[in-house]
Formats: structure tokens, sequence, C-alpha cells
């Protein structure tokens, strides 16, 4: 017998048409620097309606993947991911997940220390080369209707949320396709500006309306949690939240709990906001002397989300991995431990 050669290829999955066209000028670097480091790149475009998932599965059962490199955002690592999770459990083939990040938040790159960006192709090209790797738990949510039938379920790897975070996602989504059909405004009108304008509107609407907010009954492995006047909540896989905030400097991607963290009012976002920037010196022990409370973080392995709205109201919309999700009632979530490989830097650290 002939040995069998070890596999070689890299998958790059990205999206050309991402960011009004401008990524396929990061693919073509991110395909030359993997190219200078002989790591034989191989590229996949996205598709649209999940077929990202099973064209990249497909591609990994073929046997000669070695690794898999995303360039994108948190949505194209989730798609890569999901690829890799995919082909394992079909044919038990399991390869490593690569990152080159440019979202404008980067929770998954930042969380382990690699930057974003097209300047930072070749830094994270040399991160995957070196090929140090580590486990990342992944989050698997279910969405059940009134009757109890399940109605929805997905893998997510960055966090998930329900209430306000969800809502200025949603008016995100829509601001930007309508910019995008806007030559003049997406010159200047780019990602981090549509999402601040977004979350201003949606807080000064809940400012002047009273705002969502909901009862929530959180059951975290058979302890139940009652919270009422919430607008919002985070579970948390990795470190960082939306690009800037760390809720529990304690937390971990694969130590087999999400973090969950329960927001009531504005003013607690507010106060959440500024206690939890990673770059604020203020601590919940100063906002303590001003009358507002130390934040409880909860965790757990199994999460069960019942959230109770006022008769007439709208449903409490849903997002994960910053992408809109099935709207219900009644969630569960599990955590799925060292579900995923993913290349780190040598000393990973959340940047």
């Amino acid at each position: 017998m002939h040995p069998v050669a070890p596999p070689t290829r890299t998958i790059l999955v990205a999206n050309p048409t991402a960011r009004t066209g401008r990524a396929a000028r990061s693919i073509e670097r991110a395909m030359q620097a993997l190219e200078r480091a002989r790591l034989d790149p191989v590229f996949l475009p996205t598709r649209p309606g999940g077929e990202t998932v099973p064209d990249l599965a497909a591609r990994i059962e073929a046997g000669d993947v070695a690794r898999v490199v995303y360039l994108g955002g948190d949505g194209t690592f989730a798609e890569a991911a999901k690829g890799i999770i995919l082909a394992r459990e079909r044919t038990g083939i399991d390869v490593p997940l690569g990152m080159l990040p440019m979202g404008t938040a980067n929770d998954q790159g930042r969380s382990f220390g690699i930057p974003a960006g097209e300047r930072r192709i070749e830094q994270n090209v040399a991160i995957i080369r070196r090929g140090v790797e580590q486990w990342m738990d992944a989050g698997r949510i279910f969405a059940f209707d009134a009757d109890g039938a399940c109605v929805a379920q997905d893998l997510w790897f960055d966090n998930c949320g329900f209430g306000l975070s969800a809502q200025i996602l949603w008016a995100r989504n829509r601001d930007r396709d309508l910019v995008g059909r806007l030559p003049v405004l997406r010159r200047i009108y780019r990602d981090k500006v549509i999402y601040t304008v977004a979350a201003l509107r949606s807080l000064l609407t809940g400012a002047l309306t009273g705002g969502k907010r909901f009862a929530a009954r959180i059951t975290v492995d058979d302890t139940a949690h009652t919270f009422d006047n919430v607008t919002d909540v985070v579970l948390l896989d990795t470190i960082l939240y939306a690009g800037d905030w760390v809720f529990d400097p304690k937390t971990k991607a694969d130590d087999g709990l999400f973090e969950i963290v329960v927001v009531r009012g504005h003013t607690d976002w507010a106060a959440a906001a500024i206690s939890s920037h990673k770059k604020n010196p203020v601590t919940e022990d100063d906002l303590a002397v001003l009358g507002i409370p130390r934040r409880q973080i909860l965790k757990g392995r199994t999460i069960e989300i019942q959230l109770n709205r006022p008769p007439g109201t709208p449903p409490v919309f849903t997002q994960i991995d910053g992408e809109e999700w099935a709207v219900a009632d009644h969630y569960r979530v599990e955590n799925l431990f060292h579900h995923l490989r993913i290349i780190v830097p040598e000393n990973p650290h959340f940047l």
C-alpha cells in the first residue's frame, strides 16, 4: 500500500459582493497571502439561502481539506463553522477554522487576539500557518410555539439576544439594505454609523413610548429565575459583546458555560454600557456608590427562556450571531461543549 498524503487544501470562505463589492479586493489579497504561506488555497464563495453550509460540508468531505478559513464578519464565521460541523456529523471528517476577520465588531476574532481588516491579512495568515488550535463551545437554540412544538433550531457561536439588541440589529439591517441601494449615501454611511443610528433610534423610540418591556422566566440548569421590566436578554459565548463590551471578564469560549445578561430598562442599559466597556475605568463598585446595584451574571449549560409580553404587544425580536432569527416566546439553548476547533495566536487574549 502507498501511504496516503495528508490533506493540504485551505478553503477560503467569503462573500465577494460584501461591503458593496470591496470584499473582492480583500479576497484576492487573502488568496495571495495564503498562497505565499504555502497553504494551498481554494476559494468557496458564500451563497444565499443557507446554501453555503452544505456546499462547504461537501467540499470538506472530498478529503483533501486541512483547514477552513473565513473572511468576513461574524455571520460568515457562523456559516463556515456550521459547514465544518455538518461535515463532521455526516462523515467524521473534522478540520479547524481559521480567521481573517473583516467585520465591524469582530467579536470572534478580537476575543482571541485576532485583529480585523484588510491590512491585517498577512499577520492573520501567519497565525493560521502556525496552526495553534483551541476548542470552542457552540450553542444550539430551539424556538417553540404556544403548543410546545419546535418551530426552528439553529447553531450560534458568539451571542444570541432577545429584545432591544435584536431590535437594533433589525433596524440596522433595514437601514443597510436601504443605504446599499443609494450610491451617494453608501460612501458616507458606513456600518458603524448605520449601527449607531439604529441603536439611537431604538433607544429614543423606547424612551418616548415606554419601551418594549417584558417579563422573563429563565431556567438555568434546573434553577428558575424570574425578572420583570426586562428590555433585553443576552447570552454570551465569547468574552466580547458588540466589539467593545465585556460583561464578565472570566468568560471563556471553551468552558461549557454561557453567560446570561439580563437588562432592565434604559437606565440599566446605560449603566451596563458604562461599567462593561473594556476601556472604561468606571467599575460596578463605582456605580454602586451612585445607587446602581451590581449586575448579576448567570451562567449555565442549559437555559430555558420563557418571555411574557403584555397583552396586545408585538413579539420580542430575536437575533443569533448578529442575524435576525425566529420570533417566539419560548426558547431553549444548550451548550455544545468543545464543538469547534479554531486556529488562534500562541497567546490568545481579547483585544
